[in-house]
């Protein structure tokens, strides 16, 4: 029976993202260039205000083809102020187990005495923790601080850093076995939801989303921007003294498809 649910789980998930959007009308990007040195992929990008980039690569996930297998993940820099920027890929102190590096969604933070700590989910044997650095400018360097593990981190995607050791995280499923996460999609249960995390508290702060995946905070830090990647739609949520969300707005993102 399980495979039998697996057989149509795998259909409709190819339906989704093959045959539904055959007809997706493609748009050029004036003034692009291709960036070299990351040829085995970039997951996801945190810009600072000077204009440095953190770029993770390398993702090894479920269901996705990996371009190096047998090769960690990296994470580089980029300064988008030069002319022609490059990727820089960042060595991190010792005592981290490379080996197992599999980096997924960042988020940066940037204290009160200006030092800035890189947040990074990572599936070290398609597990879910997260990883906190201190980054070093001068020896374009990550000091790495501490992992943090926690049972309502079970499937994180995305991070949204809020200090230097609490963060807003999305699980982008219920499930974190393979087979169980394709039963999860067929059946259209919307059972991934958002987590608070501090050393003091852990909490989840919303849920009933299909596939909650990027997650980002306004400038201001008044509100929380959640996308839910099977759904189609961004939820706009605000956010309270006590850490707790409450939704504003959806937004839904119709597919733009030829005429």
């Amino acid at each position: 029976m399980i495979f039998e649910c697996l057989d149509l789980a795998l259909l409709q998930l190819y339906k989704l993202i093959y045959e539904d959007h055959s007809d997706l009308e493609p748009v050029e990007l004036p003034n692009c260039q291709l960036i070299k040195g990351i040829e085995r992929g970039a997951e996801d990008i945190d810009i600072l205000p000077d204009g440095l980039a953190f770029i993770s690569s390398g993702l090894k996930y479920p269901g996705l083809k990996s371009f190096a297998p047998d090769k960690p993940g990296e994470i580089f820099l980029m300064d988008l102020n030069d002319e022609n920027p490059r990727a820089v890929e960042l060595r991190i102190s010792r005592g981290f187990d490379l080996a197992s590096f599999n980096p997924h969604g960042i988020s940066t933070y940037i204290d009160k005495d200006d030092s800035v700590y890189l947040f990074v989910v990572n599936h070290p044997e398609f597990k879910s923790t997260v990883e906190v650095f201190k980054f070093v400018e001068d020896e374009n360097s990550l000091v790495h601080l501490k992992t943090v593990r926690h049972e309502l981190l079970s499937s994180v995607n995305d991070i949204v850093a809020l200090g230097p050791d609490h963060f807003y995280a999305t699980n982008d499923h219920y499930f974190f076995d393979s087979i169980l996460m394709y039963v999860e999609l067929f059946l259209g249960l919307a059972w991934s939801n958002v987590v608070y995390y501090s050393p003091t508290e852990v909490k989840e702060v919303a849920s009933g989303f299909y596939s909650a995946n990027g997650i980002n905070i306004s400038p201001d830090k008044k509100y929380v921007y959640i996308a839910d990647l099977m759904a189609h739609r961004v939820h706009v949520m605000e956010k309270h003294a006590n850490w707790s969300l409450t939704q504003l707005k959806v937004s839904d993102l119709p597919l733009r498809t030829r005429a």
